[in-house]
This record gives structure tokens, sequence and C-alpha cells, in this order.
């Protein structure tokens, strides 16, 4: 019997144990921060700023992210239903890259945050959006000044570029600064993709080079200008580091990669609670040349001539087929 009570107060004493429990209860975890990022057309550039973006902060915020990447694949109204699925997804963070892009989600986007990449656009365009900017331009002046370094024998040129309000101030800017120095810039508009092969099949036989400049459209097809200056043994010049990947013989320009960090950097301001009125916008300065010595090869152009000037110029080269050859200054 009085094994029996023994065992009938133990059981009794575990009961009460456990119904005094002491274990804190579990928390939940953080909500995760939604993202989105709208892409206007497939190209490398592209996905470098968005590696670029999503890495960074994804290292540094302290909360859980989830990126929600929308490719509109050229396409405008595409893009436009874009940005309304993500705004009724309750995405927490807008992150469009491109001007255009940029500008169509600030019109259509006035309650949350927005972080315009490789984007640049009137202070009037921030007064009635949360809108912060990272602007990765450099001036057509200097893009001239700079090939006419390189190669002052050559006198003409021709510049392709699509047919939107934010390029057109920048080709006439390139043509001025050309006939500061002499040159003469033929202008090649197109209004579709398809509309390069015409070009390309038609340049003067007079030009020496073609020029392009930060245009989204006329990069994504940078293949068929880069068959053209194969064939014409002339130089292709652009002003990113993808288009030199896809065949352009150099650009002048800055790191895609490095849009998308200085991006994040700004995004994440804004995710702590700064307001995006108290943001500046990012200007991109540190300037590289990067080259693909194949093309060169192929366009019959000498990479001595662009190493001089680039190194007058304190600009690193960078090789985007291989290994890295200058280092910053």
């Amino acid at each position: 019997m009085k094994q029996v009570f023994c065992y009938l107060s133990l059981i009794s004493l575990l009961f009460i144990t456990g119904c005094h429990d002491n274990t804190p209860p579990k928390t939940a975890a953080p909500k995760a921060i939604q993202v989105g990022i709208i892409i206007p057309i497939e190209h490398p550039a592209m996905d470098e700023i968005t590696q670029g973006f999503e890495d960074t902060l994804s290292a540094n915020l302290k909360r859980p992210v989830e990126f929600q990447v929308m490719r509109a694949q050229g396409d405008i109204n595409l893009q436009r239903s874009m940005i309304l699925q993500l705004q009724s997804k309750n995405i927490d963070l807008f992150a469009p890259i491109a001007t255009q892009t940029t500008e169509m989600t600030a019109s259509m986007i006035k309650d949350r945050p927005i972080v315009g990449l490789a984007a640049l656009l009137p202070d009037s365009a921030r007064t009635n959006s949360q809108l912060a900017l990272v602007d990765d331009e450099i001036t057509p002046t200097q893009t001239i000044q700079f090939i006419h370094a390189i190669y002052p024998e050559k006198k003409q040129f021709t510049i392709v570029y699509s047919n939107n309000d934010k390029i057109d101030p920048q080709v006439k800017e390139a043509v001025a600064a050309g006939a500061a120095l002499g040159l003469q810039i033929n202008q090649r508009m197109i209004t579709a993709l398809p509309d390069l092969y015409s070009v390309s099949q038609s340049l003067s036989p007079q030009t020496e080079g073609i020029i392009v400049l930060k245009d989204v459209l006329v990069v994504s097809g940078i293949a068929t200008l880069s068959k053209a200056a194969d064939d014409k043994h002339i130089p292709l010049i652009t002003s990113d580091d993808g288009s030199v990947q896809n065949g352009a013989g150099f650009a002048l320009g800055v790191k895609e990669y490095q849009i998308g960090v200085e991006g994040a950097k700004v995004a994440l301001q804004i995710l702590q609670g700064t307001p995006t009125t108290d943001i500046p916008v990012v200007k991109m300065t540190h300037l590289s040349v990067f080259i693909n010595k194949k093309a060169l090869a192929l366009q019959g152009q000498d990479l001595s001539a662009i190493q001089k000037q680039a190194d007058l110029q304190h600009y690193a080269i960078v090789d985007v087929t291989g290994d890295r050859l200058g280092a910053v200054k």
C-alpha cells in the first residue's frame, strides 16, 4: 500500500511540474520584407544590377527579404501590368531598373518607396512620390571627348539610338560635342529592335565608328551592331560592360553590379526609416574602361591607344573577357 501511495505521489508531482513549465513561448519569425524588381528588357547588364542589389540588401538587412523579379521583355504594356501586379501584392519597396521604367513606376505608385536603379529623373518627379535615385550616367560630352582622344584622326561616326525622351537630348549633346571637336556624328534612330538590322546594313561607307549611349533598347540588340562593326573593321563603342561582353569593342562607364550595390544601400536606409526626401540622388562617378580583346581584334582596333588614354584619365581598364589589366588609380 505504501508503494502504491508513493507511485501516485510521483505522478502528481510530474503533473504539477508540467503545468508550471517556465519555458518561454516561441516568438514568431519576423515577416520578410517584400521587394519588387522590375527589369524592362533582357540583358546581362540588367542581371548584373539585379545581382548586386540582391546580394547587398540580403547581406545587410537585419530581417529576411524576398525578391520578386519581373521581366517586361521590352513590352511597355506588360511592364505596366507587372507594376500593378506588384502593387496588389503589397510590395514593401519597388526597385525598377532604367529611367523609363522608374518614371512609369513613380507615376503609378505613390504610397510606397521606390529606388530607381540606373535612372535619372527631374526633381519634380520626386515631389509626388517616395522616390530615390541611383544615377549611373556619364555625360555624352565625356564619352565623345574620350573617343576623340583615342582616335584623333577619325572624322565621322554614327550614333545609333532609340526613340525615347531620355535619349534624344543626350544624342543632341553628343552631336554638339563632336562638332566642337571637328567630328561629324550621323544619327540613326530606331523605334523597335528589328530596326537594328536595317541600320547595320545601311551604315554610311564613310562612317569610321559606331557609338551607343546608355540606351536599353539598342544595347539589348548589340550583337547586330557588333556584327556590322566586325565586318567593316570599325570600332563599336558603348557605355556599359554588358554590351562589351556581348561584342562591343570597349565602353566608358560604371560597373553594373556596383549600381545594384549602391541601390541596395539606399534601400537599406529607407527600410530602416529614412524618408526618401532626405536621401540625395546617388551619383556613380567611379568610371572604368571595359574592353573585349576579341572584339577589338575583329574590329581592327589597337588596345594600346585605349590604354594610353585610360591611364591619362586615371580610369581602370577592365577586360570583361579575361583578367583585369589596370588598377584603379
